[in-house]
């Protein structure tokens, strides 16, 4: 049982914790040079409060839950794969300074750490964007051709299709892209455009702000995004409005006599560029 003195303890981490990552979110990490000064203070104040005890109190009990973040070790064996132990203290604290030092938050699985590193997800770089962008509205296509490597492995290509606002300027954006992915036996269509969805959101924080906090490159897991081809990045206006390319019904039976298409309908996109 925790006494008063240990509580209070634990309250002033929380404390110094929260605050750094205030100040981590009013950092400017490009093009600022004297950020490395700032960066390198608010850095060591995260250290400092992410002790062991925290670590293992708090943090570490988050690892590998979807409330906290997961990882490619779970200490379980997986798909004939031999079991890896959980990550390190040492390894998880690193991982939640790169993820502070984003914005990214230590909940709602906002982030991944695979071969040792941190990655944002999905969730994370709808995050990252709410600061960037407004009325977005995000759509994948379900795999739509297939093809093998040298290696003998299985892609898949999924398109992907993005339409916002940029907050500071106002200005609206559309990006569309192809989404190659790798694909085993394991995954389901939902994973596959999961991870296009989040392919989609990494190209336009990359757009955005210049930077790329890169894919997992490990083999071995399933998480790696093995290609992304940028077909389309333009806004088309008609008056203040704008103006989405046309889209083809799955089946020419799926479209009513008048030509328009029927409520609830489902729409098969084709690859982008052909």
């Amino acid at each position: 049982m925790e006494t008063k003195s240990q509580e209070i303890a634990l309250k002033e981490k929380q404390q110094q914790f929260e605050l750094a990552c205030q100040r981590a979110g009013q950092l400017q990490l490009v093009n600022n040079v004297g950020a490395a000064f700032a960066a390198a203070e608010v850095v060591s104040l995260v250290r400092e409060a992410l002790s062991d005890e925290v670590m293992e109190k708090v943090f570490m009990p988050l690892m590998n839950t979807k409330i906290g973040f997961l990882t490619d070790r779970t200490g379980k064996a997986r798909a004939g794969k031999q079991a890896l132990q959980p990550y390190s203290v040492d390894i998880v604290r690193d991982c939640i300074i790169d993820a502070t030092m984003y914005g990214l938050l230590t909940v709602g699985n906002q982030f991944n750490i695979i071969a040792e590193r941190m990655y944002p997800t999905k969730e994370g770089y709808t995050h990252l964007l709410k600061k960037h962008i407004t009325d977005a509205i995000y759509s994948t296509g379900f795999p739509v051709k297939q093809e093998k490597s040298a290696m003998d492995q299985e892609f898949v290509v999924i398109p992907a299709h993005a339409k916002y606002v940029i907050i500071r300027t106002g200005e609206e954006k559309e990006l569309k892209m192809n989404v190659y992915l790798r694909k085993d036996s394991y995954s389901t269509v939902d994973q596959l455009r999961g991870k296009a969805e989040r392919r989609l959101k990494k190209q336009i924080y990359e757009n955005i702000t210049g930077m790329d906090m890169g894919d997992a490159d490990d083999e071995n897991i399933a998480f790696e995004e093995v290609k992304a081809e940028v077909i389309e990045s333009r806004v088309a206006t008609e008056g203040n409005k704008t103006k989405l390319p046309e889209e083809k019904p799955a089946a020419p039976a799926a479209a009513s006599a008048t030509g328009t298409k029927p409520v609830g309908a489902q729409e098969q996109p084709e690859i982008f560029g052909q």
